[in-house]
């Protein structure tokens, strides 16, 4: 599955446990959002002629069409995950139909919290989009002039922002 969905093989693994927890974020609202654990199942089929010849690429085409079927239930169960906690946390961003722009690029990033590095260089966060929204963001023009300052002024009152919270943390 890691070799054919990138963003799978991105996501930590667990350890494996005989239960898996129900998991709970309680969002600044309060608001708490809950998400239950998954369950998949997989059946391979594997012919009596196949295990006698030692076809590897008849296992091979079983395994592939499991991980296909198994990434169809992970992927969208991650995304509804994900769609849920942003929008509890307040972090979702609705164009309301609009194209996708500069501006609301600034206004997701106005939305959340970003760290920067020793040298006060933002961490700037994995963008994670459909394919359709990856090709329009890739085909964005540079910023302007004016979008280039809007863009520094955010990243500056963030590093402010960082700064400040930065300056009380307690040490236990």
């Amino acid at each position: 599955m890691k070799a054919k969905d990138s963003l799978y093989a991105s996501i930590p693994e667990a350890l494996p446990l005989e239960d898996i927890p129900t998991t709970q974020n309680t969002m600044p609202s309060g608001e708490v959002v809950e998400n239950k654990p998954l369950m998949i199942e997989s059946k391979i089929v594997i012919k009596w002629d196949d295990i006698r010849s030692c076809n590897l690429d008849a296992l091979a085409e079983q395994v592939d069409a499991m991980a296909d079927e198994r990434l169809s239930i992970v992927m969208p169960h991650f995304f509804n995950m994900f769609q849920k906690t942003c929008d509890a946390a307040g972090t979702a961003t609705d164009a309301h139909g609009k194209p996708l722009s500069f501006e609301l690029y600034l206004t997701g990033l106005e939305k959340i919290e970003l760290q920067f590095d020793r040298d006060g260089q933002p961490i700037l966060p994995t963008l994670v989009v459909h394919p359709t929204m990856a090709k329009q963001l890739a085909a964005l023009p540079p910023p302007t002039e004016e979008q280039q300052r809007a863009y520094n002024d955010l990243i500056e009152r963030k590093r402010r922002e960082f700064n400040a919270r930065r300056r009380y943390r307690k040490l236990h």
